[in-house]
């Protein structure tokens, strides 16, 4: 199997209306008021304060989409794929596809019901932002009720990865391409995949380091310590895109080592089970240490 049929790239595609905006006439009148230049200055007007709420779920749903669909790395982030390009697109495994798309559908569906809420009462939201803003309303700053509703978007697009980067043996259709610059456009592609799957691999190491550090030193942990790495222990065999042993080792041994710790408050309660944990994270992490990527 090649590696694009064992991963594809996805791209988040979240629009929304912005329910502040500066007000630069705002701006030079306290400017004026107060004796200063206005470029020291900068002043916005909330143009929904008083429903400002489901704005705010609205944004709440679409940081839970980058940070448990998109997102695997970092604080308080549990998703499925890891940056492959830095400008939007991510690297995710296809063995963990159906559960992306499960996941993400489940905030989409959140999100359109939340956005339904907005449209279906937009005229109330309009005059009531009229009463409470006073001079200030400008109704050139919101959108009618049949536009509203396009100010938002949420999906994903997907991509494969280009064949050519990983089948060297395929001839380049591009006539008068010299040989060198066809190498080169391979390996910075290719490139591009070892950098994301060796932030998966690093982040299995990342959260075996703080849990293990947490059990040998007898100090507090959250139960979304061992979540985490027990989500990422599951999902860790779909990084292994050509059958490495050593990772598939690694794989073994920490599902093995988790298989029977039902959740964190056993390993608050049962020693035993937490010298078994941190003896197989430490091998596993030996492993990890001394490879460069996953693949």
């Amino acid at each position: 199997m090649l590696l694009n049929e064992k991963a594809i790239l996805v791209s988040p595609i979240i629009k929304k209306w912005n329910p502040r905006k500066v007000d630069k006439a705002l701006r030079d009148a306290v400017a004026s008021q107060y004796g200063v230049q206005s470029k020291v200055l900068s002043t916005s007007k909330k143009l929904v304060a008083l429903n400002e709420n489901v704005f705010g779920r609205i944004e709440s749903v679409d940081k839970k989409i980058r940070n448990h669909c998109f997102y695997s790395v970092g604080q308080g982030c549990t998703g499925f794929c890891v940056p492959y390009d830095y400008k939007g697109k991510h690297l995710l495994p296809t063995e963990l596809a159906d559960a992306f798309k499960a996941r993400f559908n489940e905030y989409a569906d959140e999100r359109e019901r939340l956005v339904k809420q907005v449209v279906d009462s937009w005229d109330v939201i309009v005059e009531s932002a009229k009463e409470e803003l006073k001079d200030l309303f400008d109704a050139e700053d919101y959108p009618t009720k049949e536009e509203i509703a396009s100010k938002y978007e949420c999906r994903f697009v997907s991509e494969t990865l280009p064949t050519q980067a990983y089948v060297s043996d395929i001839e380049d259709p591009r006539h008068g391409v010299s040989e060198s610059d066809v190498v080169e456009v391979q390996s910075r592609t290719k490139s591009d995949v070892e950098l994301a799957t060796e932030t998966a691999t690093r982040n299995v190491s990342v959260l075996l380091t703080h849990l293990t550090d947490c059990l040998k030193n007898d100090k507090t942990f959250r139960d979304n310590s061992f979540d985490k790495v027990k989500n990422a222990i599951e999902s860790f065999s779909a990084w292994n895109f050509n059958n490495n042993p050593e990772l598939a080792e690694v794989s073994n041994i920490l599902t093995d080592a988790v298989s029977t710790i039902d959740n964190a408050d056993v390993l608050r309660k049962d020693s035993t089970k937490v010298d078994e944990f941190v003896e197989a994270s430490d091998k596993a992490s030996d492993i990890l240490n001394n490879l460069d990527g996953v693949i």
